[in-house]
């Protein structure tokens, strides 16, 4: 017993650190945390200086090689959902995004779906009426707030949305290509890891400029 109660003690102590250091109660974001602190030991190695001299040279440094690679496979997706799209009225991944949202929440304000999907509020709106004057979403007046408006799923949406289901999966099975499940899951905890960090900075700094972002969430945590 006395080794749980420790074991429950050491917990604490690293729940009391994610708190100050993050703030949040996300149990994925957390165990993200904890491998760090207890596996990995939250070492970094540092990558060398970038020299614009050599740039040409940009594989040699690895998170500019990750930045392109990354959107290498964002054109590679969003080519295999386009096709996944051929046998409905869905045009684009975030009309898709805002339908799945909408079949999962029922009903949300406008803002709200935007702010879901990290989108501005001119963009978003753009898609919101496109699927309004398509058929697949309805608008309403907020009971709390008449100003406000509500959207939620036509029956078209709710059918458009399920149909693409199966063709979606399918994109997403050749998206993963021949990663191994091992592979996968490793794959799925960098990606969180990095979403979680992204998150942070868009709910307390995306209006932050580039130099104040690097400066805060680069420089001072590599201190």
């Amino acid at each position: 017993m006395s080794e749980q109660i420790q074991l429950i003690k050491e917990l604490l102590d690293h729940v009391e650190s994610y708190k100050k250091e993050v703030g949040n109660t996300d149990i994925k974001e957390f165990s993200i945390y904890l491998k760090d602190r207890v596996i990995i030991g939250n070492k970094t190695t540092k990558n060398p200086h970038f020299d614009m001299n050599n740039f040409r040279a940009y594989k040699s440094y690895p998170e500019v090689e990750f930045s392109t690679l990354l959107t290498s496979l964002y054109r590679f997706a969003r080519h295999y959902v386009k096709k996944a799209f051929v046998n409905t009225s869905i045009k684009t991944i975030d009309e898709f995004g805002f339908l799945v949202t909408l079949l999962r929440e029922k009903s949300l304000l406008k803002n709200e779906l935007i702010y879901k999907h990290l989108l501005e509020i001119s963009s978003g709106s753009e898609i919101i009426k496109r699927l309004i004057r398509n058929g697949l979403l309805y608008e309403y007046p907020d009971t709390k707030d008449k100003r406000a408006k509500r959207v939620s799923l036509t029956e078209v949406g709710q059918k458009e949305v399920m149909t693409a289901f199966g063709d979606m999966h399918k994109a997403s099975e050749i998206i993963i290509g021949n990663l191994k499940k091992e592979e996968l899951n490793e794959a799925l905890m960098v990606f969180n890891k990095l979403n979680f960090f992204h998150q942070h900075i868009h709910s307390e700094d995306k209006l932050s400029s580039l130099e104040a972002l690097h400066q805060k969430y680069v420089i001072e945590s590599d201190k």
